[in-house]
């Protein structure tokens, strides 16, 4: 039972410290009232907006009077007070408040039911979803029709002693009827957020997508999602779920602690399959709802389906045998009720393993059983779980260390280590846990290792391109040189390379600036206008990718001064020339008849730019 809210709490506490003499079926059924609305609903419903909500709010905050009973009257006839009496307000005025509180809600879930009547209709002919919609609607006009009877009880009394109030039973069949609409199917299909998607059809492809997804969780042991994916399912889906997808459900919801829901779906499950005839698995869910009987305790249950295995199986020895075994037991239940109390219990540790939480411990659990009831009855079934489950477990066990070699193969060896770490030692024996202390040691070592030996391969490949750097310095190939050296930072050679890239940053930085500023002195000695923008916008282009590629030169400055010369001369030429648009390699746009750098010699050919020659001091200024 959730925790009731605050408006009951503070009712039963005001009405507990007054002691007005307001008898204990007051309490219980003001408080169940106030329970229902908050059962299966998160949030607080705002009060009723209805045509009586001005009408009650005036009624509620003006005294009432109440009928009194005057001591010289024998025949007990009631007359006025011209005072109320604290207990009927205090009962009295919760309760119209949260029965306001009630209509509004059951008002909105109508609303919500007209709707997906609607949306169904558009979405395909499903009669049975229409027949639950119509059912649900019905229940909930039911339950608003008696809210608002109730309702207008209550609203025009002048006054209501609490024995009157709650002396009939209209109150409790609401409440009921209230709470039992919250908990059905109806109140939990309505508390979805999208119930529109829980009857939405489903396509075949989704379907058989959604199966597959139920029987892979299930595969990988993941329960908690396999559960949760399966009755996502049954919720959109008309139809029945496969027999081993209900199977698995029912085993998940087995291994999550949940055994008597478990029960339950295999016992329908036996039923169906009984229905349409599917005998192969009538044997396996005979047996394993008996002995999920004799786990839960559930003695006389788990004898009838026992005797019933044996009769249909008297031919039949290897199918039997476990149901004999385990009916001696239970006979002898009252002679012998703490062995057969831990035989229950170790039954259902066995029925509810799951490998990665328990480990051994159940293999563990029942040879301590053997060791302590050697004598038992149900010794050699004993025998025959401690064999079905050390194979469980040394499978698990095997494929844990299988990932481990994988990651260690990997060389991957901390994912190793903390596979091995998140295994609780306590569900392993000891040569387990011995065996896994020695693995995660060699893993270490492992680790040290390729560790050392990744750092010399690291040296060895620093000094070669240490040294493709050095030789690329010295043959002025200073990008090469710099890429060279950038790719042994953070190395051995870290501090060295960072002083060889600003040299060949700087050296480099200076060879461009060499050739920019001859360009700018061959412009200012030719005739040729466009010959002269073109040398300027090569000289300006060189100087700009110095600031860009070598930002760490000692000559940024000196190139920043000699960009804004350069600006000045071509403003000089043609003010728009800086925004002209420029070819891929960023020189000029040109007409086709002139080719960029080249120019007519003396005797008619063609042939490129001259060569750089040296800056002379009085050209090119600071």
């Amino acid at each position: 039972m959730s925790r009731l809210p605050a408006p009951a709490m503070n009712l039963w506490y005001f009405m507990h410290i007054r002691q007005k003499k307001i008898c204990c079926s007051v309490v219980v059924c003001v408080s169940l009232l106030l329970l229902a609305g908050c059962v299966a609903e998160k949030t607080m419903i705002p009060p009723y907006q209805g045509p009586a909500r001005a009408e009650a709010a005036r009624d509620v905050h003006e005294p009432l009077p109440v009928r009194q009973r005057t001591t010289g009257d024998p025949a007990g006839v009631e007359q006025r007070s011209s005072e109320p009496s604290v207990e009927d307000t205090d009962v009295l005025l919760p309760v119209l408040t949260r029965i306001n509180e009630r209509i509004f809600s059951y008002e909105q879930k109508l609303a919500t039911v007209k709707n997906l009547e609607g949306s169904l209709a558009a979405l395909a002919d499903d009669r049975k979803k229409q027949d639950k919609l119509t059912g649900c609607q019905q229940q909930i006009e039911d339950i608003l029709a008696g809210y608002n009877r109730l309702h207008q009880q209550l609203l025009h009394r002048d006054s209501i002693p609490s024995r009157v109030l709650f002396s009939g039973n209209d109150l409790l069949d609401l409440e009921k009827k209230d709470f039992g609409f919250l908990e059905g199917d109806c109140g939990r299909l309505l508390a979805q957020e999208h119930p529109e998607n829980a009857l939405a059809p489903l396509n075949k492809e989704v379907v058989t997508e959604k199966e597959r997804a139920i029987s892979a969780a299930y595969a990988a042991g993941e329960y908690k999602k396999t559960i949760d994916l399966y009755e996502q399912l049954a919720s959109r889906l008309s139809g029945s779920i496969p027999y081993d997808l209900t199977f698995a459900y029912g085993q998940a919801l087995m291994k999550t602690g949940r055994e008597s829901e478990a029960r339950k779906v295999f016992t329908n499950l036996l039923s169906r399959i009984r229905r349409q005839d599917q005998a192969q698995w009538e044997f396996t869910l005979m047996q394993l709802i008996g002995d999920l009987d004799f786990a839960l305790g559930s003695y006389e249950p788990a004898k009838k389906q026992y005797n019933e295995i044996v009769d249909a199986y008297q031919g039949l020895a290897e199918k039997n045998e476990w149901a004999k075994q385990q009916l001696a037991a239970l006979d002898v239940s009252n002679q012998q009720s703490r062995e057969v109390k831990a035989y229950a219990e170790l039954l259902r540790s066995f029925l509810a393993y799951n490998p990665d939480r328990d480990g051994y411990t159940v293999v563990k659990k029942a040879e301590a059983y053997l060791k302590a009831y050697p004598y038992s009855l149900v010794s050699s079934s004993v025998d025959h779980l401690v064999t079905i489950n050390r194979k469980q477990a040394d499978a698990w066990y095997n494929k844990l260390l299988q990932q481990v070699d994988r990651l260690a193969a990997e060389k991957r060896f901390q994912d190793a280590l903390l596979v091995i770490e998140r295994i609780p030692r306590l569900i392993l024996p000891i040569d387990k846990q011995q065996e896994l202390a020695t693995r995660a040691r060699k893993l270490r070592t492992a680790e040290a290792i390729n560790r050392e030996t990744t750092v010399l391969a690291q040296e060895q490949e620093a000094q070669e391109n240490w040294n493709a750097g050095m030789t690329a310095l010295g043959a002025r190939e200073y990008d090469k040189a710099i890429e060279a050296f950038t790719k042994v930072l953070g190395t051995s050679y870290d501090d060295r390379a960072r002083k060889k890239i600003d040299e060949a940053a700087n050296l480099a930085a200076r060879e461009d600036r060499r050739r920019a500023a001859e360009l700018f002195v061959r412009s200012g000695r030719t005739h040729d206008l466009w010959s002269r923008k073109k040398l300027l916008l090569a000289s300006r282009r060189l100087l700009q990718d110095i600031l860009v590629k070598y930002p760490q030169a000692d000559i940024v400055g000196k190139v920043k001064r000699n960009l804004h010369r350069i600006d000045e001369e071509i403003t000089k030429i043609d003010p728009d020339l800086l925004s002209a648009p420029m070819t891929v390699g960023g020189g000029l746009a040109e007409p086709a008849d002139k080719a960029a750098g080249i120019k007519p010699d003396k005797e008619g050919q063609k042939s490129e730019l001259p060569p750089a020659r040296a800056v002379q001091p009085d050209t090119v200024r600071e």
